[in-house]
């Protein structure tokens, strides 16, 4: 656990492309739309609305990929096994969604208390994933930094171990595979029974459980092909 504790600190080095571009561009995004609904004289109710939040979680999944093709071929220079290197960045992305998971519940809470900071502007109290329970609305903020990292560091890994070839085979297999379940549930029929069985899903359930099961799949995928990637 020292080891792997070590090997974090590799991720930290690179404070500015973990911290301050994510909150940074996530910053500029706030306050652009606070200038714009600003501007509006009167804006019809619940339409302050927007999604300018994703662009901490984009920004957040970039930096995630880009960590492996960066601090992957040093590590591995230091003598450090791709097995703890991997095992270093699960932990790093794991303290970090909870870490910003709690920081958005504050923002979150700042902006309930401000009206919408006096605009009713709902940045971070987006509806429906905007609950009443503090440690859920913790994990719905934070859930979705696992699922987006995950899945950006699987990726970046598969480019490390196949090659820009593997990548876009695996890309061209994932469209192929895509189309073809499309073609089947529109052929029998069933996009009505799955958009039954989405809308009887909880709330949680969406929000949580099933980004969580992905993150964790995707998780387990880059630790299977890291194994023989090299820088």
């Amino acid at each position: 656990m020292t080891r792997i504790l070590d090997v974090a600190r590799m991720h930290t080095i690179a404070w500015v492309g973990q911290l301050a571009w994510p909150w940074g561009i996530m910053a500029i995004s706030l306050g652009v739309n606070l200038l714009i609904f600003a501007s509006i004289d009167e804006a019809a109710p619940g339409k302050n609305t927007t999604g300018g939040l994703a662009s901490l979680y984009i920004v957040c999944a970039i930096v995630a990929a880009a960590s492996i093709s960066q601090v992957f071929p040093f590590a591995l220079g230091m003598g450090v096994t791709r097995r703890t290197f991997y095992l270093a960045t699960v932990l790093v992305n794991v303290v970090q969604a909870v870490v910003y998971g709690i920081l958005l519940y504050l923002l979150n809470l700042i902006e309930g208390a401000t009206g919408g900071f006096g605009i009713q502007l709902r940045f971070f109290r987006i509806p429906y994933i905007d609950v009443d329970n503090g440690l859920l609305q913790i994990a719905v903020y934070a859930v979705p930094f696992l699922f987006l990292n995950f899945l950006a560091v699987f990726a970046s890994v598969w480019y490390v171990r196949f090659g820009m070839n593997g990548l876009l085979g695996a890309g061209a297999a994932l469209i192929l595979v895509t189309g073809l379940l499309v073609a089947l549930i529109t052929w029998q029929g069933w996009f009505g029974d799955i958009w039954q069985w989405l809308s009887s899903q909880h709330q949680v359930s969406l929000l949580v459980g099933w980004p969580a099961l992905i993150a964790a799949v995707a998780a387990l995928g880059g630790m299977a092909a890291i194994r023989r990637a090299n820088a």
